[in-house]
């Protein structure tokens, strides 16, 4: 049920499973259906990313709508039906569904923290539910090794379904194996909590769309580990990511985060050209007010007791709060960069940093709430140095949108990017309207 694409990210081999014990509902006179789970057998071992779980139910008086695969209360998938089976349609000869009375279902346990149980159930058209069987499974090696301490992956999700199964499990691979996965449904249309709910141990939490910060505070307050990781849903860790984080961290105790680099990837995956990523290794207040070069918020490791002494993430901010929580951190503490690439940035067409105008204000705004934080003439000229940097390029390039929007009849495209410049470049502005006029 995760995704077993080919061609996307390198994934690691999956982990095997022991397949502790395996009940079966037996064959009786009684007015529930026939039934039986094949398979998973005990003693078996099998790959965490695809259990195969199989069976047959031949219906006597209801007609079986679905089987059901559960992990306590939550539906962690339903089982084909349909699957040809001449041997029970010579077994019972009376009834009509026999011959495509088997299901099947591949199970993706990748992540598994210790023993589970999964029940498995026929959904009759009546409303009612008959038992098929049970079975129980854990890693081959027992339960999960515990490192130094608990890091907690907050994956905030709005619509972007389509990529969380991928993103969870570039978290349930990583070398680094004491974790929790907190996914963020941020108010989202899509399936979002269904994917979510295909991985033991992977927790949901919903709330009303209220913004990606609100949903990376939200995660912070249901998660529990002293690091924390804040991954973007259709984004990607490699295999060593936390690994890498943790033992930077744990070798310099005062500091509030370790941020490595990233690549880009399209929508499939597949990787594109990426420039390179700078590497400041000090001052890094100075440098991140003259410049964000962290580029992709999935590859910072926090700690976690220092992102609550500065109150998390300012969810105010329509953008850049990630980039506020960088500066407003970096001024407190001691940060570690390096130069590893830690994460995939996939880049499609609804990224937020496709939008010029979200980063000009959102920049802006965030250098502006510093000016009071600055202690010397060098951070000062680095925060005019960054003003300077934003205008230049984000904002030219959305003056550079606007005679192109007006030429196309886009009035409110024309409006929305002409406030912006209004509010936060009005030089630029007074170009792009010039160049519109003189092109009549």
């Amino acid at each position: 049920m995760g995704s077993t694409r080919e061609g996307r990210w390198a994934k690691v081999d999956p982990p095997l499973l022991e397949v502790l014990d395996a009940s079966q509902q037996p064959v009786g006179p009684d007015d529930s259906p026939n039934r039986r789970l094949e398979r998973p057998r005990a003693g078996t071992s099998v790959s965490a990313r695809g259990l195969r779980v199989v069976g047959w139910v031949v219906p006597r008086s209801s007609r079986v709508v679905a089987v059901e695969i559960r992990y306590g209360d939550r539906l962690m998938g339903r089982a084909e039906l349909g699957q040809r089976r001449p041997d029970l349609a010579e077994r019972f000869p009376d009834q009509p569904f026999a011959m495509t009375a088997g299901f099947r279902a591949d199970l993706n346990l990748i992540g598994l923290a210790g023993q589970v149980g999964i029940g498995v159930r026929a959904v009759l058209s009546d409303g009612t539910r008959a038992s098929i069987g049970s079975f129980s499974a854990r890693p081959l090696n027992g339960a999960r090794a515990s490192t130094a301490d608990r890091v907690s992956v907050i994956i905030p999700c709005f619509n972007h379904a389509h990529f969380l199964d991928e993103a969870i499990e570039s978290v349930l691979t990583q070398t680094y194996t004491d974790l929790e996965v907190v996914v963020v449904d941020d108010g989202s249309a899509d399936n979002t909590r269904e994917v979510a709910a295909r991985y033991p141990g992977v927790r949901c939490v919903r709330q009303e769309n209220r913004g990606v910060a609100s949903a990376r505070n939200a995660g912070l307050g249901a998660s529990h580990g002293s690091y924390v990781v804040f991954l973007d849903a259709d984004d990607h860790l490699l295999p060593r990511a936390i690994e890498i984080g943790v033992d930077a961290l744990a070798d310099h105790p005062r500091t509030a985060f370790v941020a490595g680099t990233c690549r880009d990837v399209g929508v499939d995956g597949r990787r594109l050209p990426s420039p390179k990523q700078p590497l400041v290794t000090a001052d890094h207040y100075a440098a991140l007010l003259e410049s964000c070069f962290i580029w992709s918020g999935s590859s910072v490791l926090y700690r976690r007791s220092s992102l609550e002494e500065v109150g998390g993430f300012n969810e105010r901010l329509s953008a850049g709060d990630d980039y506020e929580l960088y500066l407003n951190l970096s001024r407190r503490f001691p940060v570690q960069c390096h130069d590893t690439v830690v994460t995939e940035y996939r880049r499609h067409g609804s990224n937020m940093t496709r939008d010029a105008g979200l980063i000009l204000a959102g920049q802006l705004e965030v250098l502006r709430s510093q000016r009071r934080q600055l202690r010397s003439g060098a951070e000062r000229a680095a925060r005019h140095a960054g003003v300077r940097r934003t205008k230049r390029e984000e904002g030219e390039a959305l003056a550079a949108e606007l005679p192109a929007v007006l030429r196309r009849g886009d009035l409110d495209g024309a409006r929305r990017r002409a406030l912006v410049l209004a509010g936060w470049y009005r030089s630029g502005l007074l170009r792009a309207l010039w160049r519109s006029v003189a092109r009549r």
